[in-house]
């Protein structure tokens, strides 16, 4: 009996909103909390991976090109603390909502950091999203120069 009120109930609220209303106000699938926890994850553990292969396979790098190993680690030690930091920032993010009413997480992604200098609901001052746009900035810094230097040192052999 109960199962034919809740099909009966549907139908009417069907024909009675065609669109749900609420779809407006979700945000594209590309920015939700879930692709953006899972993402970082996965690219920490690439990252992860990658660092500790160039632990083991040190002693073969080292003596080849040194400069290019201490630019492809440098690079790789920012980003793993940049990555860390961000699912950090995301997770702690996602529990302080949560022990919010109505005890439930949004489905939108957490802003890391929040660039809206106006609304700063987040508590993040101007030097804390300094120091993390000048750790973004030095983590691709690294990694670009390591591209550099990895081409002009092939092109001199």
């Amino acid at each position: 009996m109960s199962i034919r009120y809740c099909i009966l109930y549907k139908s009417y609220l069907f024909s009675r909103f065609p669109d749900d209303p609420y779809l407006a106000y979700r945000p594209p699938f590309a920015r939700s909390l879930p692709v953006q926890i899972m993402l970082t994850g996965v690219i920490l553990t690439l990252v992860a991976v990658l660092f500790i292969h160039l632990m083991f396979t040190a002693q073969y790098h080292w003596p080849l090109a040194p400069v290019n190993y201490v630019l492809q680690l440098s690079g790789v030690t920012t980003l793993l603390i940049s990555l860390i930091a961000t699912i950090h920032v995301v997770l702690s993010a996602t529990f302080a909502e949560s022990e919010k009413w109505p005890y439930m997480l949004s489905y939108i992604a957490v802003n890391v950091p929040p660039l809206d200098l106006e609304s700063n609901t987040e508590g993040w001052s101007v030097a804390e999203r300094a120091t993390w746009l000048v750790m973004n900035a030095s983590t691709s810094g690294l990694i670009q120069v390591r591209g550099l230097c990895s081409r002009c040192t092939s092109s001199i052999n």
